[in-house]
């Protein structure tokens, strides 16, 4: 998709393409929360199937 790791901090990992940046939670094995699903769905710019099949 273009993006790539720049950082991490903490328990976030920060991705960017070089023209969006944007941090995504790593907590172990738990699972993305439906709203950080629904903002990263806008971000990208992607519906949930095509989400879930990446």
């Amino acid at each position: 998709m273009g993006y790539r790791v720049v950082r991490q901090k903490g328990s976030h990992v920060i991705f960017s393409n070089g023209k969006i940046t944007f941090p995504v939670p790593k907590h172990g094995s738990k699972e993305i929360s439906p709203g950080v699903e629904r903002q990263l769905l806008k971000i990208l710019d992607l519906t949930l199937d095509e989400f879930r099949n990446i």
